[in-house]
């Protein structure tokens, strides 16, 4: 059984000074963010109630992968701490600026956070096992690691009625398709009618697909450019999109 404290320690990393934090997906789309707009995330995760990361000299940056399970984003040294006396108008438009709540600024400090490179090879990839205190979102004990993917793998395909695909997860399968065959190949079998959901206002669209390469076909073009050349999802951010092949009927009671 391998653990991410195994992991740290074959790259000199003592697990001691390292606080594991899972994100949740409450004030961002946290992989999303990640992956898109990496200065906002990183101002998101500075941002924090006095002491929360203690005296730990870096942090292990998880998001909610499937159930109870988390996906490593990456290590990032903490380098001090700016205290909310010490805060000013720069600070203020740091928080305005990345679309975060002005009430920040009167009870968070600001950790002062520098990406460390020494685990980028894992991003994306390594899964582990959080544990069912999800609530608990900073912790610091060690935890079993259930799978390291292939590069830009999501994952092997399950079933079609639980085909939930993130914008990002999509990209990830056309884009690298060799390691999420599964996906292209479930994907590429089957024709029919799909579901797009934009999470942020919760409008759906309802989609059919009956090209040669089926639903993986019509879902490339999304990946290309979020909307497919569909204008009613050009106006959209696709970051929000959520794909799915199976769904039931009174979720289009919202189209």
């Amino acid at each position: 059984m391998i653990t991410l404290h195994n992991i740290f320690e074959i790259n000199d990393i003592d697990p001691k000074t390292v606080k594991l934090v899972r994100h949740g997906n409450k004030e961002i789309p946290v992989r999303e963010t990640f992956l898109n707009d990496l200065p906002r995330f990183e101002m998101y995760q500075s941002f924090q109630i006095p002491k929360k990361f203690g005296t730990a000299a870096a942090i292990a940056v998880f998001a909610p992968y499937h159930k109870t399970t988390a996906i490593f984003l990456g290590l990032w040294n903490i380098n001090g701490c700016i205290l909310n006396s010490d805060f000013n108008e720069d600070t203020r438009s740091l928080l305005t600026d990345h679309k975060f709540p002005e009430r920040w600024f009167d009870n968070s400090v600001m950790y002062d956070l520098k990406k460390n490179p020494v685990l980028d090879d894992l991003s994306e990839r390594l899964i582990i096992e959080w544990g069912g205190a999800t609530v608990a979102w900073v912790q610091s004990k060690d935890k079993v690691v259930v799978e390291i993917k292939g590069e830009k793998s999501i994952g092997d395909f399950q079933s079609f009625s639980l085909t939930d695909l993130s914008f990002a997860e999509l990209k990830n399968i056309i884009q690298y398709a060799d390691s999420n065959q599964t996906w292209v190949t479930a994907l590429s079998s089957v024709n029919g009618i799909y579901l797009i959901q934009d999470k942020l206002s919760g409008k759906l669209y309802v989609g059919s697909a009956y090209g040669e390469k089926g639903i993986f076909g019509r879902w490339a073009n999304y990946a290309q450019n979020g909307h497919g050349n569909n204008q009613k999802l050009k106006p959209l951010d696709p970051e929000h999109f959520q794909f799915l092949k199976s769904f039931q009927p009174q979720q289009l009671l919202m189209v």
